[in-house]
């Protein structure tokens, strides 16, 4: 994996500004800061950035890196490890950078590669290879086959974990009416609305070995609650704010209407957390190549 990495150290890449037609939340300055946020609720959820028991840890591979963070963080933890992150463009990552409050470790490098196509990298590059949140974009019926390539690219023994939500349930009437409409814009471009239930299965189906998963449920609102749920809860609201032109193309409410409903949840639940509260499961699937 060195020859790999310093060939790529060595050759900056660049790319067109696009994103993929079924990522839903577009790439802005407000979607770089969202996608960090999320980075720190997986992290205070589960405890850490990881869940899969890695010893001796080789190199690392993260899946559609989106802004880099998760993947700088772990370069950092693992000096020793060459980590290499990869995404369909390098705009939200560039976005990141730009804020100045990280920098690029040694040992970290950025690719551009699209994760609903075959890696470019060689069978068993990695010895642990990470996805998380990526139910935004891979479509239902090509889990199987991201995780397969996840599969191929993680040595053997090696650790392959992917994390993801479930479905947001709510106390709050204008919450759900717009999950409701969200799970509908969802699934008819073709994605699950929450891959969570759905991971176990799925790194079974690739013949990894000693699956396990770790299930966290967060709940927003002062009972019960945690900093992840209320992490969760602000994500949320994020995304459901972002989605309004998608939403009125599909039909399903005007943009007036949408942020309307987006207004009165985040209103509701911040007046009375304790009654309109919001919950969600995430789950971590790992296995063992």
């Amino acid at each position: 994996m060195s020859w790999f990495f310093r060939r790529w150290r060595r050759s900056p890449v660049t790319n067109e500004p696009t994103a993929p037609d079924n990522y839903l939340y577009g790439e802005s300055e407000a979607e770089t800061s969202r996608l960090d946020f999320q980075h720190y609720m997986f992290r205070l959820a589960f405890n850490g950035d990881y869940s899969a028991p890695i010893r001796g840890i080789g190199d690392i591979l993260d899946v559609a890196c989106g802004t880099g963070r998760w993947a700088r963080d772990m370069a950092r933890r693992f000096p020793q490890a060459n980590v290499v992150g990869f995404d369909l463009n390098r705009n939200l990552l560039d976005a990141s950078l730009a804020e100045g409050t990280d920098i690029m470790p040694e040992n970290c490098t950025f690719v551009t590669g699209d994760a609903l196509q075959p890696f470019a990298f060689p069978d068993g590059a990695f010895s642990f290879v990470m996805a998380r949140a990526c139910s935004s974009f891979i479509p239902t019926d090509q889990w199987p086959q991201v995780v397969s390539q996840m599969a191929r690219v993680t040595q053997p023994g090696g650790w392959i974990e992917v994390r993801d939500f479930g479905q947001v349930r709510s106390t709050n009437v204008a919450l759900n009416a717009l999950t409701q409409r969200f799970t509908t814009l969802a699934q008819a471009r073709g994605i699950h609305p929450g891959s969570g239930a759905f991971l176990q299965s799925y790194l079974t189906q690739a013949r990894l070995r000693d699956v396990q998963i770790r299930q966290v449920r967060l709940r927003s609102g002062a009972q019960r609650a945690t900093r992840a749920g209320q992490l969760m809860l602000a994500d949320y609201l994020a995304i459901l704010e972002r989605v309004a032109p998608l939403i009125e193309r599909a039909g399903l409410a005007s943009a007036e209407q949408w942020q309307s409903l987006v207004a009165q949840a985040r209103y509701e639940t911040r007046l009375a957390p304790d009654m309109q509260y919001a919950e969600v499961e995430l789950t971590a699937a790992f296995g063992r190549r």
